[in-house]
């Protein structure tokens, strides 16, 4: 049986880089600062900080665009790549993910932690918190 992706979680504070590879999370990185860009854009970036090679990077890009986290238009001879979401919509369906394997192996008890857990939460946060649970459950009503 697969282990958990909540399992893969070592800091409290969410990072691209605990659900992708390091190089994957650079890429993603430049995708989620620019608009789009090439591969050769890609490996010139990234060449900055350290030596790459242009088969890896191709190789990783394309994976990204497997995975759905980037989507690609052939210009010429070249593919263009962009984001396919922002880094906010990546970490929100990484963290929904991550808590349906902890309701799935924990159930009531999972819940309960939750629950404890708010009284942590500063009291604006909370609020903010709290009306965004509304208009979920509102959207979801509608539908």
């Amino acid at each position: 049986m697969p282990r958990p992706r909540y399992h893969k979680l070592n800091h409290p504070s969410p990072k691209v880089e605990r659900y992708l590879g390091s190089l994957e999370s650079q890429v993603m990185d430049f995708f989620w600062r620019t608009e789009s860009g090439t591969v050769r854009d890609v490996v010139e970036h990234l060449e900055r900080n350290r030596p790459v090679v242009y088969n890896t990077v191709l190789t990783v890009m394309s994976r990204l665009t497997n995975k759905g986290l980037l989507s690609r238009d052939l210009r010429g001879r070249t593919y263009l790549y962009h984001a396919a979401r922002s880094r906010e919509e990546f970490l929100g369906e990484m963290s929904g993910q991550i808590v349906d394997d902890l309701l799935k192996d924990f159930g009531d008890v999972a819940i309960a932690q939750f629950l404890s857990r708010m009284e942590q939460v500063a009291p604006g946060k909370l609020a903010a918190l709290l009306r965004l649970a509304r208009e979920h459950a509102e959207d979801t009503d509608e539908r």
